[in-house]
């Protein structure tokens, strides 16, 4: 009888211990993720020369680490290549998901369907180290987080980041989002010479949005009149992580410093080496062993890393819209059928803007781009963004859009870094146009004579910077110095550039034959009729 009166009893503690053993499982099973991943929280710092390359400091630099909300600087540079392509506006807006919505804070805190402009996601990121905004970047750009986290690790590997793979666009915890400081440093030095122009929003201190104002979290911003911020991490395997730049008296430095046990220890550390190394740094030009290889620009050029050996590969190039947008503007024009397009290099009009060439059949390019390329076209043709038909300029309106250079820090000049060369994003007769070399020698000028042919070396934002191109040019191809160097300044939608040339070729062959010998020289070229 005693049994059969405590049998009701058991019977509900029984299925009440079960009930919370299954919410055990579910809630062990959510946040699998998380805890599934090693501990990484050891320290591992690098100091690198931005302008000439070397190592100046380094421990750990090659050991596994995760690197948290650092994630988000290739984030940016992705971004930053959309904005470069044309693809983006500082002033375009992206539509919050519900994906993006539920990210964990940090946040900006946006609700599923609110819009946000690319400008603001940018200072988000920066200051408040937003999860939900980078969510919203990826989806807008690829679709998914999933798809945009592939095209980060595959940019990675065009950069030469070779040992870091990227599963989310914001840095929150993921076992298999692992990069090192070596590779880190690698993409520090890249977002600086590859995006000169929008380099400055590293700078941000403070982010102003509806009726609340976010300050940067990286305390070291402004160090010595030389640091510039950049991005700082944290997840609990990782630690507290740093990547950055300082640049002071001519000098550049990237330093990245990665597991510390709180951010008081990780800012103390980067002071130290800012401090130390700084001095040691190079000053003058920034050597060609320092440059970076650019992915491609313009979507002229496209470069497929394979995520493994039987994955499809990932195009690293901005393209002219996402795949997912694509197909929906083509489904919102009709169907049309459209020309076979050619194999081979696509003929270049310089009287449009510079758009990105056909994708060749081969390359196994993004299926809903290679619906769009071989079922459809626009009802209407599109029409050049530029009435102008100078391709360099419209470049550069598209490039610089920021306005203002980064904001000078110390006595060094962010805006032009000596001896950077952007990629070219139009190309003629296979010789691709250099837009911007920055120096300060002198050469003389000329008047071109009317009709005759000439070589562009390329085109700068002052014309000291056309001046060092000419002169660097020359110094390199000794037969230049039979001709005379030319300095052409223009105007293009308000701002004033400098064309750097050399006159007085006899025809099309002996221009063209001087840009097959820059080319040789790793010079960029342009061989035209005045």
């Amino acid at each position: 009888m005693a049994f059969q009166a405590k049998s009701p009893w058991r019977v509900a503690f029984l299925r009440a211990f079960a009930a919370i053993l299954v919410a055990l499982a579910i809630s062990a099973h959510a946040v699998a993720p998380a805890q599934a991943i090693e501990n990484l929280r050891k320290y591992a710092g690098i100091v690198v020369d931005a302008k000439s390359g070397n190592v100046l400091y380094e421990s750990a630099a090659d050991s596994k680490r995760y690197p948290a909300s650092v994630a988000k600087v290739m984030t940016m540079y992705v971004l930053f290549q959309e904005l470069s392509a044309g693809n983006l506006k500082l002033s375009t807006k992206m539509t919050v998901s519900a994906h993006a919505a539920s990210a964990v804070p940090t946040k900006l805190g946006l609700r599923a369907g609110a819009t946000i402009t690319v400008e603001d996601a940018l200072k988000s990121l920066v200051t408040l180290s937003a999860n939900d905004m980078a969510r919203v970047i990826a989806e807008h750009i690829s679709g998914s987080e999933a798809n945009f986290a592939k095209r980060m690790t595959a940019t990675a590997r065009a950069l030469g980041m070779r040992n870091t793979t990227y599963r989310n666009a914001s840095g929150l915890p993921d076992g298999g989002q692992i990069t090192t400081v070596r590779d880190q440093a690698i993409l520090g030095i890249a977002v600086y010479q590859h995006f000169p122009s929008y380099y400055a929003i590293f700078q941000t201190k403070s982010f102003s949005y509806g009726k609340r104002t976010y300050g940067n979290h990286n305390r070291v911003l402004g160090y010595l009149g030389a640091v510039d911020g950049i991005k700082t991490g944290y997840i609990n395997a990782a630690g507290s992580n740093l990547l950055t730049a300082a640049r002071k008296d001519n000098r550049h430095i990237v330093v990245v410093a990665f597991g510390f046990n709180s951010s008081a220890a990780r800012d103390e550390k980067v002071r130290q080496l800012v401090s130390t190394y700084l001095p040691k740094g190079r000053r003058g030009d920034y050597l060609r062993t320092a440059m970076i290889p650019m992915p491609g620009s313009q979507g002229t050029t496209q470069v497929a890393v394979a995520q493994s050996p039987s994955a499809a590969p990932v195009f690293v190039m901005p393209m002219p819209l996402p795949g997912f947008r694509l197909a929906q503007l083509v489904a919102a024009n009709g169907a049309q059928p459209q020309r076979q397009l050619t194999q081979g290099a696509p003929e270049v009009v310089l009287a449009s803007a510079p758009m990105p060439a056909p994708i060749p059949a081969d390359l196994k390019q993004q299926p809903a781009l290679q619906a769009v390329n071989t079922l459809a076209e626009p009802s209407q043709a599109p029409q050049p963004a530029y009435p102008s038909q100078d391709v360099i300029g419209a470049w550069l309106s598209d490039t610089y859009k920021l306005g203002a250079p980064p904001a000078a820090l110390g006595q060094t000049t962010p805006s032009a870094p000596l001896g950077i060369q952007p990629p070219a994003p139009i190309e003629q007769a296979n010789q691709p146009i250099d837009l911007l070399t920055s120096g300060s020698v002198q050469t003389a000028a000329a008047e071109p004579p009317p009709g005759g042919w000439v070589v562009q070396i390329g085109a700068g934002p002052s014309e000291d910077s056309a001046r060092a191109m000419l002169a660097d040019a020359a110094g390199k191809a000794g037969n230049l110095g039979d001709f005379r160097s030319y300095v052409e300044r223009f105007e293009k939608n308000g701002s004033v550039f400098y064309r750097a040339r050399f006159i007085g070729f006899g025809g099309r062959d002996d221009a063209t034959a001087m840009c097959n010998q820059l080319k040789q020289q790793n010079l960029a070229c342009l061989a035209m009729q005045s």
